[in-house]
């Protein structure tokens, strides 16, 4: 059975942090030379920062870009406010009155675009400055307003750009890390391969797989279901060794005539939503891999709420 390298992170993390461990006990009797403990932890630790460091960015770009929709429509409205006004003076239909207001493309519509309105706030700063008269407190048609408006949206758009490339920089600087650690633990599988027969049982405690071992995964053991929102029922089970995905049969008791395949899954563990409150499903889990599908788990049924 080949070591091919798990694709999600979590389980990445798991295989290396067991690779590590049979490092511990195993480098210097096994003759590893190359891909170290020292070596892998550290690969381990960078990965874990690098994750730590894109995560917080991508919270950080989220809260940037809310904050931008805000100012953006706090912009929107505004302007809305400004043409219920003007239009009195003006009439709904542009002309050229209309001009002198800064609204663009022959029209008193609100803006479509984004850098639009806040060009139209920036202009109507400099109308309502240059003609006191036409401001309306009471409707936020003012230009003290309009200034505050344009300046929050000009500086959100800043700050949500900042996010943006701070956040690309750290996923970058993730990946990076990741395809470190996968190259660590691919050179540490090719230096097992000459220091160990295909058959020594000591691959396991490295937390990969015997070369001789059969190709398709063991059958996954230990399904919980825990019921969630009505329709909801959540899945668990633990890693099963050889899995690359999972394929998770339901049959609901009365309903289908056989098992259905629901869900594919990366990670042990699965949501099933839809399915009818009050009823009694059926449900199994099989491990499958580029080999092929392990034998089914034990059937576990359970009331759906």
């Amino acid at each position: 059975m080949a070591n091919s390298l798990p694709g999600s992170q979590p389980r990445l993390l798991t295989l290396s942090a067991d690779a590590a461990d049979g490092l511990r006990d195993l480098e210097t009797i096994v003759g590893v030379k190359q891909n170290t403990e020292a070596s892998v932890r550290a690969a381990i630790a960078e990965l874990v920062r690098t994750e730590g460091d894109f995560t917080a960015a991508r919270a950080a770009k989220a809260d940037a870009n809310t904050a931008l929709r805000i100012a953006d429509s706090n912009a929107r409205a505004l302007i809305g406010s400004v043409r219920s006004v003007l239009a009195k003076r003006f009439g709904q239909r542009w002309n050229e009155q209309w001009v002198q207001t800064g609204f663009p493309n022959q029209s008193t519509a609100v803006p479509l675009t984004q850098d639009e309105r806040l060009t139209l706030c920036e202009k109507l700063k400099d109308f309502f400055t240059r003609h006191p008269d036409y401001e309306v407190a009471a409707m936020d048609a003012t230009a003290a307003l309009a200034g505050q408006r344009s300046k929050a949206l000009k500086d959100a758009r800043a700050a949500a750009g900042r996010a943006n490339f701070d956040a690309g920089t750290k996923l970058a600087a993730r990946d990076a890390a990741a395809t470190a650690l996968r190259n660590s633990l691919g050179g540490l599988v090719e230096e097992l391969g000459r220091l160990l027969a295909a058959d020594d049982p000591r691959w396991h405690q490295f937390g990969l797989n015997m070369p001789s071992d059969p190709e398709t995964p063991e059958a996954v053991e230990g399904v919980v279901v825990t019921p969630g929102a009505p329709g909801v029922l959540h899945l668990d089970w633990p890693d099963t060794r050889r899995a690359q995905h999972y394929n998770v049969w339901v049959q609901v008791v009365g309903v289908d005539a056989d098992f259905r395949k629901a869900d594919r899954r990366d990670e042990s563990d699965a949501t099933l939503p839809g399915l009818p409150a009050g009823a009694t499903v059926k449900i199994k889990i099989t491990a499958a891999n580029d080999a092929g599908e392990g034998p089914e788990s034990a059937v576990v049924e359970a009331k759906v709420p």
